[in-house]
């Protein structure tokens, strides 16, 4: 925990009232030994990667508070031993391998990513998984670095930037990059970045992890549906991350409109259907509002755990893990499929 939170905590959680630092340690341990997490969003930042990136002015990626944050195996895995999480499958976040929009430098910062997340596997068997990064959108190199990642350095998926540059996930021209994924069944995770164009006067200066995050995760959700995208490759196993951003509230709004476009003989895919069939990482304070709402819209089965460190931070991290791990609107059941078992499920066994 943050040296600056760890004394006079006080959480306030839905419906349990406030919590000072010692009951915060309390529920921590409570998930230790009775229910080791498994973490599928959650990210790395191997030093050479970081290097590359800040050479590239990305010290504040999308605004964010923290800047660009230092990682280790060392310290992640007394991250993970302080909060019960038996393995972290991690992935880049934001801004990606596209730095500079270079499509040869992009290729390289992929390979020095995957690499380094290959390199955490190795040498911490057992506690490390990793989702490959692409340099879409360029579709050549990702082909290659795609057959690279799963076929010689062993990752347990992909992970996808909502947008890469303005060109977004349901893009025409990135379908032979979707095809090979759907060909081999890969387990994918999306990932928000800032959206494609800014409106100029709106929130400048603030960080756009904050909001802009979830509308940029929702606008290209609906883009992969209504573009087919989904539909026709359907091998895809689709995480979709906080909680589906926005997806819940507007899911019924979004069904209806797609409705009447279909009375006038369009062809469009279910929405409600392809979202059930997805899956869906609870990172972030999805608790006391977004929990209820991706419970009634995917059920307890499509969620899994993530706890988005080190982008969020430790002290923040340890609240909203305690947060997952004792809040009422789970029952132990769903609150052990959500931690454990979809998670082992989806790295082990497919659909």
């Amino acid at each position: 925990m943050d040296a600056a939170r760890g004394k006079g905590l006080v959480l306030v959680t839905d419906a349990m009232g406030t919590w000072t630092a010692p009951e915060l340690a309390e529920a921590l341990a409570a998930g230790r030994d009775t229910l080791r997490a498994i973490d599928l969003h959650v990210h790395y930042v191997p030093r050479e990667y970081r290097e590359r990136a800040l050479a590239a002015g990305h010290d504040r990626p999308d605004g964010h508070v923290g800047g660009l944050p230092e990682w280790s195996a060392g310290r992640h895995l007394e991250v993970l031993d302080e909060w019960g999480i038996e393995k972290a499958v991690v992935s880049i976040s934001t801004p990606g391998v596209q730095l500079t929009g270079d499509f040869a430098e992009g290729r390289i910062t992929a390979r020095v990513a995957n690499e380094g997340g290959a390199r955490a596997v190795q040498d911490h068997p057992g506690r490390f998984g990793f989702f490959a990064t692409l340099p879409l959108p360029d579709v050549d190199g990702s082909l290659a670095e795609l057959e690279y990642a799963l076929d010689t350095l062993g990752a347990d998926g992909i992970n996808l930037l909502t947008n890469t540059h303005g060109v977004y996930l349901g893009d025409p021209r990135l379908e032979p990059v979707f095809a090979e994924l759907s060909r081999r069944r890969v387990l994918v995770r999306l990932h928000p970045t800032s959206p494609g164009a800014l409106v100029p006067g709106v929130m400048e200066g603030w960080s756009r992890t904050m909001y802009e995050y979830f509308f940029d995760t929702t606008r290209t959700v609906i883009n992969l549906i209504f573009s087919g995208t989904m539909a026709r490759n359907d091998g895809i196993r689709l995480i979709v991350p906080h909680a589906g951003a926005a997806l819940p509230m507007l899911a019924r709004r979004v069904a209806r409109n797609v409705w009447r476009a279909n009375a006038e003989g369009r062809d469009i895919p279910d929405f409600l259907a392809s979202l059930k069939s997805f899956y869906y990482d609870l990172a972030g304070s999805v608790t006391p509002d977004q929990l209820p709402a991706i419970l009634r819209l995917a059920g307890p089965d499509r969620l899994v755990f993530g706890s988005d460190w080190p982008f969020t931070h430790t002290g923040l991290g340890a609240e909203l893990v305690a947060e997952l791990r004792t809040t009422p609107l789970l029952t132990e059941e769903q609150r052990r499929a959500i931690f454990v078992d979809n998670g082992r499920r989806l790295l082990t066994c497919g659909h």
